[in-house]
């Protein structure tokens, strides 16, 4: 009886350690890595396009004439990111449609701009020269002055974004000596434009 028993515990034992030893280790799978996307770079150049209004008044002998005209152009520059800072230059020209009796035809910036951002949202100041196409009696005089503004840029994937944005002109005076006496006039303004542009 007692060799019964044994031999059955012994057929039991091995029995269990077979299965035991069929049993493979799987350990178990390694969580999905979690991947962040990386913040907008605002680096490097950009070429664009702008639209909008000019609120115009013309200056010195011209003053009183006023009138609103609308500007389409193009502008081109290049940022350069510090961490959240965002540092730059850019160049712009537009037609303009301003005109009450004297006429502002051709309007243009270069300017430095300076902003901070929240990774693809931008909100910077610029400021810098002026210049632009003045025609009075049918004389054109190219201007000098200057200019200070700033804006919101929002990128909505890494190579466009779009852009609203203020800037006050003021062009000081030329002289038109095509009439008698001679007329010393100038423009000053507020642009609101709207623009879209390409980063490379």
């Amino acid at each position: 009886m007692n060799k019964l028993l044994l031999a059955g515990a012994a057929l039991v034992a091995l029995t269990g350690a077979a299965s035991a030893a069929d049993l493979t280790y799987e350990p178990a799978p390694a969580p999905a890595p979690i991947v962040t996307e990386a913040a907008f770079d605002w680096t490097g150049f950009y070429v664009g396009v702008h639209g909008g209004a000019l609120f115009g008044d013309f200056t010195g002998d011209l003053n009183g004439l006023s009138g609103t005209g609308g500007l389409v152009g193009a502008q081109a520059g290049y940022n350069y990111q510090i961490d959240h800072w965002v540092i730059g230059v850019e160049t712009d020209i537009a037609y303009s449609s301003l005109s009450d009796v004297a006429e502002l035809q051709w309007l243009g910036k270069t300017t430095a701009r300076a902003g901070y951002a929240w990774d693809n949202f931008l909100l910077y100041a610029k400021g810098g020269v002026a210049y632009g196409d003045l025609k009075f009696a049918d004389q054109s005089q190219w201007a000098v002055g200057w200019t200070a503004g700033a804006g919101v840029e929002y990128a909505f994937t890494k190579n466009l974004t779009a852009r609203l944005e203020y800037d006050y002109v003021d062009l000081g005076k030329q002289d038109f000596g095509n009439v008698d006496p001679i007329v010393s006039g100038g423009a000053t303004g507020h642009a609101i434009t709207a623009g879209l542009n390409f980063k490379f």
